[in-house]
C-alpha cells in the first residue's frame, strides 16, 4: 500500500510539472504574438528602463558587426532531425556607442571535424538588424565547464553576457538580439517557435496522470478483493 501511494504521489508530481511546462510555453507563445504587433524598440535610442524589460520584444539595432569576436556556440541541434551545429554569436557595435550581442543564426557542423567551419559571411559595413530580445544567451548543459574557462575560444558551449563583456573589455547591453533580418550571410534563422513542444508536455502530463489513476484503480480493486476474501477480518 505504501509503495502504491508513493507511486501515485510521484506520478502526480511529474504530471503537474509537465503540465506547468506546457502552460509556460503556451503563455510565452501568446506573449510573443501580442508583442509582435507592437512597433520595434530602437536600441539606438537607448534602453527604456532595464534591459530585462525588453525580453521578448521586437528590437531594432544599427551598427557594425565585430566579426573578430564572433563565437560559435557548439552542440545546438536544429530542425526536425536534430542535426548538430553551431549558433553564431557576434557583438554589434551600435552607432550610438553601446555594444549588444547578436544571435545571428545557425550553421551546420562537420560530422568528422568540428573545427572545419562551413563558410558564412559577415557584412563589413553598417547594418540595421531586427530581432527578438532575449534575456541572455541560450545555454546548453556543460559538465564541469564554466563560461569563464572557455574565454578566448572561437568554439564554446556557453557564453554569459557579464563574463564576455569583461573579455571584450567593453560593456554589453543586458540582452541578446535573436536576429530575424536576412543579411545574406548564409546562416539559417528559422528559429524554433516559442510554443513548440507545448503539446508534447501536455501529452506527457496525460501519461503521468493516467499512470497515477491506473495505480489508484489497482489499489482499490486489490483492496476490495482482500476484503471479500474468505477469512478476511
Amino acid at each position: 500500500m505504501a509503495a502504491a501511494l508513493a507511486v501515485i504521489a510521484v506520478t502526480c508530481a511529474l504530471g503537474n510539472w509537465q503540465l506547468g511546462r506546457g502552460h509556460e510555453k503556451s503563455a510565452r507563445a501568446a506573449r510573443l504574438a501580442a508583442l509582435a504587433a507592437q512597433a520595434p524598440v530602437d536600441l539606438d535610442a537607448g534602453l527604456p528602463g532595464s534591459g530585462q524589460d525588453l525580453t521578448d520584444r521586437i528590437v531594432r539595432a544599427r551598427g557594425r558587426l565585430d566579426d573578430a569576436h564572433t563565437v560559435l556556440l557548439d552542440n545546438r541541434p536544429h530542425g526536425s532531425d536534430g542535426r548538430a551545429g553551431f549558433l553564431v554569436l557576434t557583438p554589434l557595435r551600435l552607432a550610438r556607442g553601446a555594444t549588444v550581442l547578436v544571435l545571428r543564426g545557425w550553421l551546420p557542423r562537420d560530422a568528422q571535424d568540428r573545427t572545419r567551419i562551413a563558410p558564412f559571411t559577415t557584412p563589413a559595413g553598417e547594418v540595421t538588424l531586427t530581432g527578438t530580445a532575449l534575456a541572455g544567451v541560450p545555454r546548453v548543459y556543460s559538465l564541469g565547464q564554466s563560461a569563464g574557462a572557455e574565454a578566448g575560444r572561437k568554439i564554446r558551449q556557453n557564453v554569459e553576457i557579464g563574463a564576455y563583456a569583461k573579455e571584450l573589455g567593453t560593456p554589453l547591453l543586458p540582452l541578446v538580439v535573436e536576429q530575424t533580418t536576412d543579411t545574406g550571410d548564409g546562416l539559417r534563422r528559422d528559429w524554433t517557435p516559442a510554443g513548440f513542444g507545448a503539446d508534447r508536455h501536455y501529452g506527457y502530463a496525460f501519461q503521468w496522470f493516467g499512470l497515477a489513476a491506473l495505480t489508484l484503480v489497482l489499489v482499490v480493486v486489490l483492496g476490495v478483493r482482500r476484503a471479500r476474501a474468505p477469512g478476511a477480518a
